[in-house]
């Protein structure tokens, strides 16, 4: 193979491979990045907050285990604190499993979004590459046609 072809078909396989928009992809995954730590850090929070209704409940129980027991406004006053705990504690667990689940779906779309930019960035990158390909061949027959017309002129020529 000529150096000129192979040169052409190394050009042609570095657009094919190489990526102009990978600037865009790598803003996207790194947004990807960022919501999946958040993600975990939420769930982290919500294992937390998860094992704090279930202390709040436990103290709950006993606080009416002790009301029942002995029947005074001390025990009362334990009750309803370790009851408005607990509901705080739930309202603040629902509030953060609706803030997960749609970190959850933000993140889902987020892979998708990237996966959809990598797929159209290699289909962009076959599809130059492959104009490329069909370009420099029509060029290269429209080259050898003027150079077979310059040969039969100067044979004419010389005749």
């Amino acid at each position: 193979m000529s150096p000129d072809r192979a040169l052409r078909r190394k050009n042609v396989e570095k657009i094919a491979t190489d990526s102009v928009t990978s600037d865009e992809i790598n803003a996207q995954r790194a947004e990807l990045t960022a919501a999946e730590r958040k993600l975990a850090r939420m769930d982290q929070g919500i294992a937390k907050i998860r094992e704090k209704v279930a202390r709040l409940r436990q103290r709950l129980a006993d606080a009416r285990h002790q009301g029942r027991q002995r029947n005074t406004a001390q025990t009362g006053r334990a009750v309803t604190t370790a009851s408005d705990k607990l509901d705080n504690a739930r309202q603040q667990r629902d509030k953060m499993l609706s803030e997960y689940r749609e970190l959850q779906l933000i993140v889902r779309d987020q892979r998708t979004l990237v996966d959809s930019l990598e797929k159209k960035e290699a289909a962009r990158q076959k599809a130059v590459a492959r104009f490329l390909k069909e370009w420099e061949r029509n060029y290269d027959r429209e080259m050898r046609m003027k150079e077979k017309t310059l040969r039969k002129r100067r044979r004419l020529l010389e005749t």
